[in-house]
């Protein structure tokens, strides 16, 4: 399977979140249904945060019962939005989303330990933290050469670290 390049991923994420008309922070489960989806929580195998699923022309994201919700929760579920769009096909490849029976998620999840993870990652962050708003938030909390990166991850409402590190693909902060 091609390695799905960046730059287009960047570009899906910002083109899905202006035809949704999506706002900072954005909302994931008003993403869901305006996608016609459904988000639930449920039992599932330990480690595994978030599962997708194709149900008919529809899809299902399930978040673990057992994780605590909040910041973590919310990257889980614009990642397996990434998978319904960049693997599965949903709504930008009607031939692959016919063919494409169920997803299956790696065996290494998010961690992003494989192409399609790293993937989806990067279209979580794009979806949950778009290049230009990230950019001007930088800005609005930079004092004195330093960025506060607490007050950046609040602001998009995602963790410190993930914060960090789409900082670093931007090219705005190093990766030291």
């Amino acid at each position: 399977m091609p390695v799905i390049d960046r730059e287009y991923i960047n570009e899906l994420a910002e083109h899905i979140s202006e035809s949704l008309d999506l706002s900072i922070p954005v909302s994931l489960e008003q993403v869901v249904t305006k996608l016609g989806g459904e988000l639930s929580r449920q039992k599932l195998p330990e480690s595994v945060d978030a599962i997708i699923y194709k149900m008919g022309d529809a899809f299902q994201i399930v978040i673990s019962e057992d994780s605590k919700a909040g910041n973590r929760d919310r990257f889980s579920i614009a990642h397996e939005l990434g998978h319904l769009f960049l693997h599965m096909g949903y709504l930008i490849d009607p031939e692959k989303w016919a063919s494409t029976p169920e997803y299956k998620d790696s065996v290494y999840l998010r961690y992003g330990y494989s192409e399609e993870e790293f993937e989806a990652n990067e279209f979580a962050a794009a979806l949950l933290m778009p290049r230009s708003a990230y950019a001007a938030a930088v800005e609005k909390y930079t004092v004195a050469g330093r960025c506060d990166v607490a007050k950046l991850a609040d602001h998009f409402q995602v963790s410190k670290k993930a914060a960090l590190i789409r900082g670093r693909w931007l090219g705005i902060f190093r990766w030291q």
